[in-house]
């Protein structure tokens, strides 16, 4: 196995994930994401929601992500035009244990259900098991957010658990819907929904 640190470039059909860098972290476009209330309400990120959150703050967590042995931290780019449009993680990655943590941030909501949910994180999960050796993905997403539910589901995610009134948006409590997804389970997706 590769050490976690070194992050390979991936290419889906249409998408390429890139390592995260300087250039990403300058580009406006990712504040302006993470100030979108479009962007950010399905990702339950309330300070984000809220304004709470200042430009050093995001470039903290985005050096954190950079810098984590245990975080791969992607661009997401659109694979012809090379065109910077969101970002792709999978981590904390837990080598001993052979598991990772999938999420995707599609900055670009004119891009949404268009399948590059599905693209950036089945050449994702591929990469994982297939070049990483690993045994065992997760992810989750809010239950008012059924594209992305609908994307793992796609690529062999199985529903492994409900954490009732888990997440909250104003003043309306969410379930959040957590999903596993073992190395023989792994789909390719076909079809573009999210």
């Amino acid at each position: 196995m590769s050490d976690a640190r070194v992050e390979p470039r991936i290419e889906g059909a249409r998408v390429a994930l890139t390592p995260f860098d300087e250039s990403h972290l300058a580009d406006p476009a990712y504040r302006r994401w993470l100030r979108d209330p479009a962007v950010v309400a399905p990702l339950n990120l309330p300070r984000y929601l809220a304004g709470e959150v200042s430009d050093a703050e995001i470039e903290a967590y985005a050096r954190r992500l950079m810098a984590d042995d245990a975080v791969w931290f992607f661009a997401l780019l659109l694979r012809d035009e090379r065109e910077f449009v969101g970002t792709v993680k999978a981590g904390p990655i837990d080598r001993y244990a052979g598991r990772a943590d999938l999420g995707v941030m599609i900055g670009r909501t004119n891009l949404w259900g268009r399948g590059l949910a599905s693209d950036a994180l089945g050449a994702l999960a591929r990469r994982l098991i297939e070049g990483e050796g690993l045994r065992r993905l997760t992810a989750g997403a809010m239950a008012t957010n059924p594209s992305m539910i609908r994307v793992f589901e796609k690529l062999g995610f199985q529903r492994e658990g409900v954490f009732r009134q888990h997440d909250r948006q104003g003043d309306v409590y969410i379930d959040h819907i957590h999903l596993g997804c073992l190395a023989d389970e792994l789909r390719t997706p076909n079809g573009a929904d999210a």
